[in-house]
């Protein structure tokens, strides 16, 4: 339990920064933009808090467990975002705007303004549903299993133990062969389930081998294997263990609080801290999170390098696994169409994001937003690479993929020591509410300045705004949990975090980057290329007719080239096409 008194600890600093903060808070602007008062010191920790969220510390260590040394890569899209961020964060400054949409609206008229804040509620409420998740597994982890249960023949477990890997089979000590087990329902129907026990070297081919069957694997010997059912063709209610053939144990391992309340836990600890004090308490604690962050990397990697027994090591632990032949590689694994649809997404939030737009907003000057973004160039790349390289080094130590999905939790759990443990723990954390806090707290402060002031009540007067701000970070914050629910089980962390990224990238980035820096832009090609790039992000993954129509190579793709293609094209054809009455408006 240190370790769930560790993050409470740390929750409650948090809170404390956030009250205390809470009390200067007396405009909308202080609460949207901290009053514009951030020196570049404090950008750097926020900034840095916010983008290395669940998307960098769950989703690309979880690629990394899949992918190996070859996640290295990863950051690419990251790197060069800000590079070209960089060039324009004076110019994004000096417009004096509290959100995205402000600016896209300035340039383009209310038809784009309306569109923009569509297309950043959608992507920030996925975003902040699976840092909803997130923060839920750390919770699940952190406070351990229940004692393990021996089950033998005649014993009784739910559905919901089979489906969810609770019932963990363990062949005995160099033993291979195979162990079939069979299960009753309530209905009578029977579960049969197979597991092969094979040495290393032929790990891979069995794999390949049992692909397509269902409820059949492989795994390496001494290893463990959990009854993972898939919920398709299992009826709910309870199962008895009517055979058990073979050698080995099966056990039942619960968690003591399971995904579902540790995500309520989350949810509401998040949107209680957005709510006091909006961006002028979350920039305080970043502060906190920014410095917690960079050490506990620095400090967390060498120490796995040396478990793992460094390159020699993991090498041999990876060939002994059998099944990840190409974790020692750097080329070759991914393909360039992978590396786009990893890469892309990424580099298409960093150059758009409202989090970023709306720190740069806050800053005291062009000048020292300008140095922040800079800074933030090698800053976010080398924890980025700290990360992936300490998955991928945990990754070596760890077989059971159900714990790669969470490597760094697992591995700060079960591979450091007790006082890295918790800062690592405590780092994970401060991750995970600084980057939801951030994703929660746009979509709330950019409904009111382009909705609520702008349309509904254009005099509301400073008390009612706040109250009506920290009204909406509650609304987003149920709307999002609500779409946590949904993405629970469905897709991994790298997975949701590309999606959301490419309806955002896709939809917004364009018109907001030809907004401060393309004075030939107009009204037009803004709305078509919002539109477009919004519409295909969404259904290009369910277009089968239209991938049935298209070359291999480009059927292949996720949505993001296509929807980033066309958006642009878009853009800059409209554009072209149509008059430009504003075009002196862009800034200089």
């Amino acid at each position: 339990m240190i370790y769930f008194f560790s993050i409470l600890a740390y929750l409650l600093l948090l809170g404390c920064i956030g009250a205390w903060k809470s009390r200067q808070v007396k405009t909308e602007e202080d609460f949207a933009v901290a009053g514009r008062t951030l020196s570049p010191w404090i950008m750097v920790c926020t900034m840095l808090a916010v983008w290395i969220g669940t998307g960098s510390i769950v989703g690309n260590a979880e690629r990394t467990y899949k992918d190996g040394m070859a996640a290295l890569i990863l950051p690419a899209g990251t790197f060069i975002g800000m590079i070209l961020l960089s060039m324009i964060a004076a110019k994004a400054r000096r417009i004096e705007a509290s959100s995205v949409p402000e600016i896209i609206g300035g340039r383009f008229g209310q038809t784009a303004r309306a569109l923009s804040v569509v297309s950043l509620i959608v992507a920030y409420m996925v975003i902040v549903s699976y840092q909803f998740n997130a923060g839920g597994a750390v919770l699940e982890v952190i406070t351990g299993k229940k004692p393990s249960v021996n089950l033998a023949v005649g014993d009784t477990v739910t559905a919901r133990q089979l489906v969810r890997g609770w019932v963990i089979y363990t062949p005995p000590a160099d033993w291979t062969g195979e162990a079939v087990i069979a299960m009753q329902g309530d209905d009578d129907g029977e579960a049969v389930y197979r597991v092969e026990v094979v040495a290393s070297e032929e790990i891979g081919k069995a794999k390949e081998r049992l692909e397509d069957k269902t409820r059949t694997v492989a795994i390496r010997r001494d290893n463990y294997k959990r009854v993972l059912y898939d919920d398709a063709g299992l009826s709910e209610g309870h199962y008895r263990i009517a055979s058990f053939a073979g050698e080995g144990t099966l056990v039942l391992e619960e968690p003591r609080l399971t995904k579902e309340i540790a995500t309520v836990i989350a949810a509401v600890f998040i949107i209680l801290f957005t709510m006091l004090a909006g961006l002028m308490s979350l920039a305080y604690a970043d502060i906190v999170t920014g410095i917690v962050i960079t050490t506990a990397m620095l400090i967390t990697l060498p120490v796995y390098w040396v478990m793992a027994g460094g390159i020699a090591g993991m090498t041999e632990a990876f060939s002994a696994m059998g099944d990840r032949p190409q974790h020692m590689q750097f080329w070759g694994v991914y393909s360039p169409v992978t590396i786009i649809n990893f890469c892309l997404p990424v580099f298409l939030l960093v150059l758009g994001d409202a989090n970023q737009y709306q720190r740069i907003f806050a800053s005291r000057s062009a000048k020292g937003a300008k140095a922040a973004v800079t800074t933030m160039i090698f800053l976010a790349l080398a924890i980025e690479l700290l990360i992936i390289a300490s998955a991928w080094t945990a990754g070596s130590m760890t077989p059971d993929p159900e714990n790669g999905k969470y490597i760094l939790i697992y591995a700060a759990r079960h591979y450091l020591p007790l006082p890295l443990g918790c800062l690592f723990m405590v780092t994970v954390v401060g991750i995970i509410v600084s980057t939801a806090n951030s994703f929660l707290l746009v979509p709330a402060t950019t409904f009111i300045k382009d909705v609520y002031l702008n349309h509904i009540n254009p005099k509301a007067n400073a008390k009612r705004t706040i109250f009506i701000s920290r009204f909406m970070v509650v609304v987003f914050g149920v709307v999002a949990y609500i779409v946590s629910r949904a993405f629970a089980e469905s897709t991994g962390f790298f997975e949701k975090a590309l999606y959301a990224f490419t309806i955002y990238g896709a939809s917004i980035t364009p018109s907001l980057v030809a907004a401060i820096v393309w004075p030939r832009a107009t009204k037009a090609g803004a709305i078509s290329s919002i539109l477009s790039g919004t519409v295909i992000a969404l259904v290009w993954s369910e277009a089968d007719f239209i991938h049935a129509r298209l070359p291999e190579a480009v059927s292949g793709l996720d949505a993001v080239l296509p929807a980033i293609t066309v958006s642009v094209i878009c853009l800059v054809v409209v554009s072209l096409l149509t008059k430009n009455p504003q075009q002196n408006k862009v800034i200089d």
